[in-house]
């Protein structure tokens, strides 16, 4: 459970627990008692309540009927789904990318990989997370299409909750690292304007979970 957060922080109820929920401070299928968020968001009964629809709606909790709500717990054929339409998704926006991205924005990726490389060894994985994060947008984002970008967020996010998926292989230092080899072959890729070739190291990029998954 998230620890108590102030009321008078300047993001919202909402942005809080989406936080929250994608850095994987709930457990998948947990139960979220809207008494206890009430407790811990410092947030009264009304506003939890909206959030929890919200969120909802953004498909990152659910609610079953006569019980409350809960974080999503993806089936597997769900991921499947989930991962096949985000490699769909993401490496036609690459291929984009390639082909419409600054050299401004280039370096701008190269300073978030820098970083992360430096924080690696030390920082907190949520930290690592949201370099990630801001990664994988700003690439998008270069796309030139904004509509494009918003669904592939939306499809990250709403995998991040469950069990598997990206969240599986940072579980490893080993993971993290390939992680990190990955995203410098993609700016290398990027300066090339090779956008077939980006479009198969995405690819891999977000299938590389499969590699870290237990053993049958």
């Amino acid at each position: 459970m998230a620890t108590k957060i102030d009321s008078e922080s300047d993001q919202t109820l909402v942005s809080r627990i989406e936080a929250d929920l994608l850095a994987g401070h709930f457990r998948p299928g947990e139960w979220l008692k809207q008494a206890d968020v009430e407790a811990n968001y410092n947030a009264n009964r009304f506003d939890v309540r909206m959030a929890l629809l919200d969120l909802k709606a953004r498909q990152l909790i659910e609610h079953i009927p006569n019980r409350g709500f809960r974080v999503i717990n993806l089936s597997e054929r769900e991921r499947e789904e989930l991962f096949e339409t985000r490699s769909i998704l993401e490496t036609a926006a690459a291929k984009l990318a390639a082909e419409r991205i600054s050299d401004e924005t280039i370096a701008e990726l190269e300073a978030i990989v820098r970083q992360f490389e430096v924080q690696m060894e030390t920082a907190e994985l949520d930290e690592l997370r949201a370099l990630n994060g801001r990664f994988h947008d700003l690439l998008y984002q270069s796309s030139g299409n904004s509509l494009l970008a918003e669904e592939i967020k939306a499809l990250r996010q709403r995998g991040l909750p469950g069990a598997r998926g990206g969240g599986l292989a940072w579980r490893t230092m080993a993971g993290i690292l390939q992680s990190h080899e990955d995203h410098v072959r993609m700016i290398a890729l990027l300066r090339a304007r090779d956008g077939d070739g980006l479009a198969e190291a995405i690819c891999g990029h977000l299938n590389m979970w499969r590699k870290y998954l237990p053993k049958p």
